[in-house]
């Protein structure tokens, strides 16, 4: 089994990543920074030495970048049986007013993942048992004052996702949207926040992992995870 993975060189990336190659899965591993990216495959294939991970750094809300990342995964691999587009950016203030911040969420968090499938979806049709993963936020179910545009972003993934669902259910490909709340990760470093109040990014990862083991006839469409005593600041 194949897994492409983007944003894999840190926090719920790096989580599903890794329990993916506890799973067996070989890997193609996408991030910006290529440094960080390698050391980790490096870890990964050490640690895992059944598996084979190939790393390719790109950023996603580059359409030349995008475009030869897909070439260069077309042109390494045969078939793919999952990809979890979990690139992500999160900035808070009034990004409304700034078309650059808008912009880029909407770049990373919709057409990123819209454009991977559309360019990947032949190596999916390949496989015959293939999963899209999509990792979504609690914030496209509500909207969020502090981060406008990393919200909207969210709400359109969610819509993408339920669409690929239809389009996609006839070739037997699954699509499922992970909706996390607030999860640990390097941006909180720092914070004045105990780290019990997140979750965990490995279990991000474990609710991935029972998305893929379901039988052949069930799917996952939609799962919602959240901080054990909610979302704060209210709590």
């Amino acid at each position: 089994m194949k897994a492409f993975i983007t944003g894999a060189s840190l926090g719920i990336g790096k989580a599903i990543a890794e329990a993916l190659a506890t799973e067996g899965y070989d890997l193609i591993l996408n991030a910006r920074n290529a440094e960080r990216l390698m050391h980790f495959g490096k870890n990964l294939t050490g640690k895992y030495p059944s598996i084979h991970c190939d790393c390719l750094a790109a950023d996603l809300t580059d359409p030349k970048e995008r475009s030869a990342l897909t070439q260069s995964i077309r042109s390494r691999h045969q078939k793919l049986d999952v990809v979890v587009n979990n690139a992500g950016i999160f900035e808070t203030g009034d990004s409304l007013q700034d078309s650059g911040v808008f912009e880029t969420a909407v770049d990373l968090h919709l057409k990123a993942p819209f454009y991977l499938i559309k360019d990947l979806s032949p190596l999916l049709m390949d496989s015959g048992r293939a999963h899209i993963i999509n990792i979504g936020s609690v914030m496209s179910i509500k909207p969020d004052a502090q981060s406008p545009a990393y919200s909207v972003s969210k709400y359109a993934l969610r819509g993408l996702s339920a669409n690929m669902r239809e389009v996609f259910k006839k070739d037997g490909i699954k699509v499922t949207n992970v909706m996390p709340g607030y999860t640990w990760s390097n941006s909180w470093e720092g914070a004045e926040i105990p780290r019990e109040r997140l979750m965990e990014p490995e279990d991000i990862a474990k609710v991935v992992v029972c998305a893929l083991t379901l039988g052949k006839s069930a799917v996952m469409e939609e799962v919602v995870l959240r901080p054990q005593l909610g979302e704060f600041p209210d709590g």
